[in-house]
């Protein structure tokens, strides 16, 4: 459901602005005007927030909850391209040329995002010219992972791709013991392999007590156990 922005929810909406890099050096005034001009939607567990093709309208950032950006292929399977999470944003590239979506984002969980549209967006970067590099910055980590995902497909065997991201997923938590919301199917569809063999492999690492599984869920629990499980 897409809910307004009432004074109340503008302050919160604001609150969560203050901690993402983009808008972090807006001044109080400016976060306040730029969340009123925001509204809030949670996505159900599964739910499309927009598919491949759909036009570029609006921002996202997720607030609550997380959201897998993936490439649909022909035959119903997708291609992982990322895990967002909150404070992180995502949808922005539709929006400077104005080009239909080129991946599809769905809610991993359930998951609230505050959306700005297109032309407050550019409006804003207008305005501010210092949150450009921001942007360029994120457009540079998206380049750069993607580089790396077909380095790894072309040079790594699945076990080490596995452990490759269950590794760089731990290291985004700072080291620490971490779960993530991500099936089985979804973790295959990120490294390029099979469910099977991706199956086979967490199945390994959890008899050694280097990852647990539950539902939906998978934790790092030896992140040192698991870099050495990369073999180049």
């Amino acid at each position: 459901m897409t809910e307004g922005a009432p004074p109340s929810q503008a302050s919160r909406v604001a609150d969560h602005l203050r901690r993402l890099p983009l808008f972090s050096r807006l001044s109080d005034a400016e976060l306040a005007e730029l969340a009123e001009r925001m509204r809030t939607k949670t996505f159900r567990r599964g739910e499309a927030i927009f598919r491949k093709d759909d036009p570029g309208t609006h921002l996202y950032m997720v607030l609550d909850g997380g959201v897998k950006i993936a490439l649909p292929g022909e035959f119903g399977q997708e291609a992982l391209v990322a895990i967002m999470r909150p404070g992180e944003f995502f949808g922005e590239l539709a929006l400077f040329d104005r080009s239909p979506r080129s991946a599809s984002a769905t809610a991993l969980e359930e998951t609230r995002a505050a959306l700005l549209a297109g032309d407050d967006f550019l409006a804003f970067l207008e305005s501010h010219p210092a949150s450009v590099r921001v942007v360029l910055e994120a457009l540079a980590r998206t380049i750069r992972r993607l580089s790396d995902r077909v380095e790894d497909l072309i040079f790594l065997d699945v076990p080490s791709r596995v452990a490759k991201y269950l590794l760089d997923l731990a290291r985004a938590d700072g080291g620490e013991t971490m779960e993530l919301t991500l099936t089985q199917d979804e973790l295959a569809a990120f490294i390029g392999a099979s469910r099977v063999s991706v199956n086979r492999v967490l199945g390994d690492l959890e008899r050694r007590e280097i990852i647990g599984i539950r539902r939906r869920r998978i934790a790092i629990r030896d992140p040192e156990k698991l870099a050495k499980e990369i073999r180049v």
